[in-house]
């Protein structure tokens, strides 16, 4: 039998994984989850199985007082969530980064393209259009008399989680700071 500590030491990777199964599941199983949607589901069901993985590791003796359950389960919310954002992360680089999506045109055309081709596809008015109408289309900002608000701020959290994760790990908020 594996000790508690074996098992709270794989916790987080154990997350992890079902976090990415859930999330492939989710987006490849159903048309009306969208790829940030499948994302939650698959990074709030890796926080499910941490306490219930964590809460059956120590189960000889958990008793809320105990500071070895809420101990192990605090560190291993931090590892998980890290290795969360890794995930968002990888996910985010292969779907939205525009230098892969440039590099992945260049290939699909033997003979290259030309400046005028490559700014037909990445022109700034369309691709903030596109932003703006997805950001209309989930109901996170409104338009009032000419100005824009946000209306539901949880991508706006996210952003700021997302910032305060890159300037622990990284230092910095941007690759330009």
């Amino acid at each position: 039998m594996l000790s508690s500590q074996w098992v709270s030491a794989f916790n987080p990777f154990i997350g992890l994984a079902i976090n990415a199964f859930i999330q492939v599941l989710a987006f490849r199983l159903s048309s009306s989850v969208s790829l940030l949607k499948s994302i939650f589901l698959g990074f709030f069901s890796g926080q499910v199985i941490i306490f219930v993985v964590e809460r059956f590791a120590h189960s000889d003796y958990f008793d809320p007082i105990l500071m070895d359950f809420w101990g192990y389960y605090l560190a291993n919310v931090i590892i998980y969530s890290f290795l969360g954002y890794g995930y968002y992360s990888f996910i985010g680089l292969g779907e939205t980064a525009r230098r892969s999506r440039i590099l992945r045109e260049l290939a699909k055309v033997s003979e290259g393209l030309s400046m005028e081709e490559i700014l037909e596809k990445y022109n700034a008015k369309h691709m903030l259009d596109i932003r703006l109408s997805r950001l209309f289309k989930n109901g996170q900002i409104i338009l009032k008399n000419g100005r824009y608000f946000i209306n539901k701020p949880t991508v706006l959290y996210i952003a700021k989680l997302v910032l305060f994760m890159k300037q622990v790990t990284l230092g910095k908020a941007s690759e330009f700071d």
